[in-house]
């Protein structure tokens, strides 16, 4: 069953399901005890982050608040980069880290674009401040959830909702500068387009050309000119 999880040979969730109808079948489990996860405390509630999170993804309300956010930098590309990730941090530590990442990934990409910085500087550290941000609250991470949810089976005092608040603020301020030094001086610049170019060999197909102040292609559709005729494209 571990060699399963580990290489993967099906879906993670088909071998679970699958370990605990072996269990099931050779009597090692009880029905009570096979289904006792789906109604944990952590599952319920990892599974109400993750409708709250598409909900905050469907109204547009994150993509507006961080666009916010990034316009307070200007032009100070770093100080908006900065600005960018402690917004990913503070918001991931109320909602799934995944959704936090996939949410902003458009963003970040969009602020790359705009003060023309490889995404390479700002996608990984971008992973890095959502995982700062899960230390900020008990819902931050499903870790969190469920280390919290077994305390309270062996019957200790569960964690509450910012108990480690003050401690993950700590790793918050600590992890966002040290995102910031490796994404401006360690992390390296490379660009999108000559990488998947050299990537799916598109580099004898490409041609780039000028077009100078008197040429008929200027204001006149590619349908128009009638490139493909004439040229043979």
């Amino acid at each position: 069953m571990v060699v399963f999880f580990v290489m993967e040979i099906l879906p993670i969730e088909v071998t679970a399901m699958g370990a605990i109808g072996i269990l099931l079948l050779f009597d090692v489990l009880t029905w009570q005890e096979a289904i006792s996860g789906f109604s944990n405390p952590a599952v319920i509630t990892i599974g109400a982050i993750f409708i709250m999170s598409r909900a905050l993804v469907k109204t547009g309300f994150l993509e507006v608040f961080a666009d916010f956010l990034a316009k307070k930098g200007g032009d100070r590309k770093w100080l908006t980069i900065f600005i960018f990730l402690l917004t990913v941090s503070i918001i991931s530590g109320f909602i799934n880290n995944t959704a936090a990442v996939a949410i902003f990934i458009p963003l970040g990409i969009d602020l790359c674009q705009r003060f023309r910085i490889s995404p390479t500087k700002v996608l990984l550290p971008l992973s890095y401040a959502a995982i700062f941000g899960g230390t900020l609250t008990l819902i931050g991470t499903s870790t969190n959830l469920i280390v919290s949810s077994i305390m309270e089976e062996m019957n200790m005092v569960p964690f509450s909702m910012f108990e480690f608040t003050k401690l993950g603020l700590i790793f918050l301020v600590l992890g966002t500068l040290y995102n910031m030094v490796i994404s401006k001086w360690f992390m390296p610049s490379r660009s999108i387009i000559s990488s998947l170019t050299r990537k799916y060999h598109m580099g004898s197909f490409l041609t780039e050309f000028k077009v100078g102040e008197d040429s008929l292609l200027i204001g006149n559709t590619y349908k128009d000119l009638d490139i493909s005729q004439k040229y043979n494209l």
